[in-house]
């Protein structure tokens, strides 16, 4: 081992000293980079026996041929190309070299083909081919070469440019004139007289990768096919020759000649005769199944639009075809393995979708979809009745195909609403009787409501009443459907759904004759059938509102709802809450047990804690969607409820405090809502707010939470937000404002008042007595927005005393953001009303903002901090944009805070019409429509004129209304800075307005030859600020006006604005009185 071998190994030993290996690695790259390497480790490469050198040598050609190949002479290349050749014949071949070595030789030789094939060696596969021998490793090897030409020049995986591009398609049109018939035959003689797997794998392997591209009838003739069916009988090789088949029919080409290629094929027979014992090469022959059948699906209709001579014909040999492809679809669709049934799924959910165009369905077709639906329920059958949190792979996967199948059943029940719903009514039939059958001699569950038990053991008896409703139903869906639907089938397709059988229930576990898989498949197709409904026609819709409801009172009388199934009892209450609205108003009895469903021990007092929070989340939608038809069931429901509405750890235990929330939401809907006579609706909210206003008096009273620590995890105030919680949410339910007109409802109708005053009372002391804790001081201010909406007007009063309390314990940005918000709010409701409230605390409100903007250190770019900080000034500008908005401009003109408006206020609007930076453009927008609205109120003859306002506009607004567009950061294509320029031209319009000649003059004489504006563009200014003419035009002229002085293009079919377009254009803005400049944040330190 001489000295370069050395080097070469220390460089991949990882027990050599970093010293050595550096300077293996430095005399290594001395060989690369030296200008005779080529020739040196061609010697080497001749010489040696160590896989590492060989490798090395072969990277350095590698490098040369792809990097520095221009700076070898002519000789040197055919010297370099003829070395390697020789290596190939002398060595390569006669030796068991590792793979590694014969891929980099194969990818080092394609590279030189790249360089050389066009031009200076066209006998490239004629070298090659004629030194192929069975008895060594060249056939082996030049496979690979063949592989890597495909990597090199053929795949379009990876990028290249357009010369490689151009290059590349110049070598495979030169191979298809010169190489590849050969290059064909000697694949064709490896697989005749070759008997080693991995050389016919290989040849497999290369004819997929070329059959794209060269003449198809090379590979689909009467010598490879025969082939290619015996080696599809050999179990090694057979994935390979089954890939071949698919890039075979995946070849682009036109509609007739595919499926002239596929008739060839007769897949169907190829398929029949390959053993399907082994499910990933069932997988692989699905693949195939699939995409054969796509491809005859696309190619009919193309055909079908070309509507080219031979139409007819080969239309009907293709239906043929798709017939075989359906056939076998069927088969491989409904395989006991999902992911075989999976690699068919596309060819299942085109079919389907080429259907929903096809107005009327012939019976073949309705056998299709028919045999579908019921293949879509077997495979969507659940394997364990539980929903595990911690889902293995395979349970996401099941989950993921179930959603694509649930897609695919919607599609078909547009397609055939009639069949389909013919099909769900006689599978709830089936699982309904078997499971009454099974309970009628059996003890139903005990109930917690003692009147229950009665009413199950009632219905029971009665339900075959309900399933045989369930047929008058249906046939009512398909007489309406059947006039209404474009897709009109014969009642054959009834008949068809009913007689399916499920082909897969042999090997489930039964419960009680009837498998809980078919219980709740069943039960979820009926519910996937209202995600369908919604794209069929209202006809279709208004047909199945009855069935739907028919559906909710069979399910809910019978014995379904009784199992220790959880998939079941998920599903039934999900469906049940779908479809309770269906229920006929003359039909409300039924309604009973479908709440007691909900509230017994099958609901929300299960023993399966995903069941009880499930019925108790589904129960508050149920409250929502049938608030009205609950009404009666109100007591029912708090005496159901009434353990759980307890705020303990106890409870908790068992029942999640999300889930009292949903229950506490719940009752607050459906007390609040039921004008109920004042002295039972005290009953009902004492009944549920007795507990917790106590509870929370208690606590405070006691001073519980004091004693507080992390060992005991804070648990009294963790009570009390939890409180506080509950409270609010309940009173979402109440309201002061009539819903429809928006009006105050008479203080009659507004007793519960009482229960949440009371509650305020002990809620706005907290964030004073448990000052450190954000989560009293967030859940306070929830609490707070709820009791604007459900106290009105009786809150104003008690604002005096709260938003100081509020305000000082908002002490930091997070709650000060809340503070602002609610503030906000009452601004909002209130209106004027608020003068005397707003007008003391605006300017101690304002000093918090300013203080807590004016931070020593910035924040850094991008933080939540920074975040914070932008949320905060949108706030503050949101505020003083509310004030004139809601008729309170006044409160900043009061003796009061007028220095406020003049020392700060003005400061900061004009500072943020000129803000910069992330989401700066709405915090512009909305500082210039205050602008507008302070020229509005505070010039002459406004509402609230202000000495000194004139200074202002004339030394500060107007430059600004120019400044800010013609800045670089303004940007005319973002839609944000379009609407700000509208804007622009409202205030210097309403300028205009107010001031009169006197502005106009200013304009004329002062600021629009400070831009050097022409006389002529001055007088169209002058003339559309005038009252008279539409203000479109004029914002039309200033945007045309900013654009010029940009320098961007304009255009406008406005025969009032002209600009002269030999006007100087350079931006000028630098010359306009900036007496308002901040630092561009807005809001600046100390409010200028």
């Amino acid at each position: 081992m001489d000295e370069f071998e050395k080097a070469i190994i220390y460089c991949f030993d990882p027990n050599v000293s970093e010293d050595i290996k550096q300077k293996a690695l430095a005399y290594t790259e001395s060989i690369k980079v030296a200008p005779e390497a080529w020739l040196f480790c061609l010697e080497r490469l001749g010489k040696t026996q160590i896989v590492l050198v060989k490798f090395f040598c072969l990277q350095v050609f590698q490098e040369i041929i792809l990097h520095r190949y221009e700076t070898l002479s002519k000789t040197d290349r055919l010297n370099l190309r003829t070395g390697l050749m020789n290596w190939f014949r002398l060595y390569l071949v006669n030796n068991q070299e590792e793979s590694a070595i014969k891929n980099k030789y194969a990818q080092v030789m394609v590279l030189l083909f790249k360089q050389e094939y066009l031009e200076n060696w066209l006998t490239f596969f004629d070298d090659f081919l004629s030194m192929l021998s069975p008895g060594n490793s060249s056939i082996d090897i030049f496979l690979r070469i063949c592989k890597s030409i495909d990597e090199e020049v053929v795949s379009f995986d990876v990028h290249r440019s357009p010369a490689e591009l151009a290059q590349n398609t110049f070598i495979k049109d030169t191979m298809r004139e010169n190489a590849i018939t050969k290059i064909v035959a000697s694949w064709y003689e490896i697989l005749v007289h070759h008997q080693s797997p991995p050389l016919i794998n290989m040849t497999l392997q290369n004819i997929k990768t070329y059959v794209g591209w060269i003449d198809i009838s090379l590979i689909v003739n009467d010598k490879f096919i025969p082939l290619f069916c015996k080696y599809l009988g050999v179990r090694v090789v057979r994935d390979e020759v089954c890939d071949c088949f698919k890039e075979i029919i995946n070849k682009g080409m036109d509609p007739f000649a595919k499926l002239t290629l596929i008739q060839q094929l007769e897949i169907k027979n190829i398929i029949n005769f390959a053993q399907l014992d082994d499910q990933e090469f069932n997988i692989r022959v699905g693949a195939l199944i699939n995409l054969t059948g796509m491809e005859i699906l696309r190619s009919l209709e193309s055909i079908q639009t070309l509507q080219q001579e031979g139409f007819d014909k080969k239309f009907q040999s293709g239906e043929i075809l798709l017939e075989e492809m359906l056939q076998l679809l069927f088969r491989f669709f409904n395989n006991e393995s999902n992911d075989v049934s999976y690699s068919v799924y596309g060819l299942a959910s085109l079919y389907v979708q080429k259907l929903k165009n096809i107005k009327v369905l012939n019976e073949k077709q309705i056998q299709h979809i028919t045999l579908l639906v019921q293949i879509v329920r077997n495979k969507m059958r659940y394997k364990t009745s539980r929903i595990e949190e911690d889902d293995d792979e395979s349970d996401i996967k099941f989950a993921d195909f179930r959603k694509d199948l649930s897609n695919l059943f919607r599609n078909i029940f547009r397609i055939c609403p009639e069949m389909v719903g013919s099909f769900i009514a006689t599978n709830i039939q089936r699982i309904v009787e078997n499971k009454n059958n099974n309970n009628k001699n059996k003890n139903t569950t005990n109930s917690k409501n003692g009147t229950i038990n009665n009413n199950i053991n009632k219905t029971n008896n009665n339900n075959n009443n309900n399933t045989n409703n369930i047929n008058n139903n249906t046939n009512n869906i398909n007489n309406n459907t059947t006039n209404n639907n474009n897709n009109n089938t014969n009642k054959n397709n009834v008949k068809n759904a009913n007689n399916i059988k499920n082909n897969n229930n042999e090997d489930e576990e039964d419960d009680d004759d009837m498998s809980f898989s078919d219980i709740e498949v069943s039960i979820y197709l009926l519910f996937q059938m209202g995600e369908g409904i919604s794209a069929t026609s209202e006809e279709t819709l208004k047909s199945f509102e009855k069935f739907f409801g028919s559906m909710v009172v069979v399910l809910s009388q019978s014995s379904i709802s009784i199992t220790e199934h959880q998939v079941v009892s998920l599903i039934y209450f999900e469906t049940i809450v779908r479809y309770a609205k269906y229920i006929p108003m003359d039909e409300q009895q039924y309604l009973s047990s479908v709440l007691k469903s909900f509230l017994d021990e099958r609901g929300i007092h299960n023993k399966d804690a995903l069941v009880r929070s499930k019925a108790g989340y589904l129960l508050n939608k149920l409250a929502k969607y049938l608030k009205v038809q609950m009404f009666p069931y109100i007591n029912d429901i708090i005496d159901a409820l009434k353990n759980h509405l307890i705020i303990s750890y106890e409870i908790q235990k068992e029942v999640p405090f999300e889930e009292q929330l949903n229950f506490y939401e719940s009752l607050g809907f459906l007390i609040g809502g039921a004008n109920l006579p004042i002295e039972k609706e005290a009953l009902y909210i004492e009944k549920i707010l007795n507990n917790p206003i106590i509870k929370m008096e208690e606590i405070i009273a006691k001073q519980l939470y004091k004693g507080d620590t992390k060992e005991n995890q804070f648990y009294y105030t963790v009570q009390l937000t939890q409180l506080i919680n509950v409270i609010g949410t309940f009173s979402k339910g109440f309201s002061s404002f009539n819903a429809t007109n928006g009006q105050l409802k008479p203080d009659a109708y507004c007793t519960y008042k009482v229960y949440f005053k009371r509650s305020l009372e002990s809620i706005i002391q907290l964030p004073s007595l448990i000052p450190s804790n954000e989560d009293i001081k967030s859940r306070t201010f929830f609490y707070m927005h709820r009791m604007v909406d459900v106290l009105g007007k009786d809150l104003k009063p008690l604002l005096v005393k709260i938003l100081p309390i509020l305000l000082d314990h908002a002490t930091t940005i997070d709650i000060l953001l809340e503070f602002l918000v609610f503030y906000n709010q009452l601004i909002s409701k209130y209106k004027e009303e608020l003068f005397d409230v707003i007008n003391p605390t605006l300017c101690p409100i304002v000093d918090r903002i300013y203080k807590s903007l004016n931070t020593t250190i910035p924040p850094v770019e991008h933080s939540d901090a920074e975040r914070a900080l932008n949320d905060l000034k949108k706030s503050y500008f949101q505020l003083i944009q509310a004030l004139f908005t809601h008729n309170l401009a006044s409160t900043l003109t009061s003796t009061l805070n007028l220095p406020l408006l003049f020392q700060q206020v003005f400061n900061t609007v004009i500072g943020g019409c000129q803000a910069s930076g992330s989401h700066s453009e709405s915090i512009q927008k909305v500082c210039f429509v205050i602008l507008k609205k302070m020229i509005d109120d505070y010039s002459p003859g406004g509402p609230h004129a202000v000495n000194g306002f004139q200074s202002f506009i004339y030394d500060q607004v107007v430059p600004l209304c120019f400044q800010v567009p013609l800045s670089d950061q303004f940007n005319m294509s973002d839609f944000t800075s379009t609407q700000i320029l509208l804007e622009i031209g409202k205030s210097l319009r309403a300028i205009a307005q107010k001031y009169g000649d006197e502005f106009l003059t200013y304009m004329n004489t002062i600021l629009l030859p400070k831009l050097n504006v022409s006389q002529e563009v001055i007088n169209q200014f002058i003339k559309l600020l005038q009252p008279s003419s539409p203000i479109k035009d004029f914002q039309e002229l200033l945007k045309l006006f900013i654009r010029q002085k940009k320098g961007l293009p304009i255009k406008t079919s406005n025969s009032n604005i002209n600009l002269n377009n030999n006007n100087n254009i350079n931006n000028n803005n630098n010359n306009i009185n900036n007496n308002g400049h901040t630092n561009g944040n807005g809001v600046n330190k100390n409010g200028h």
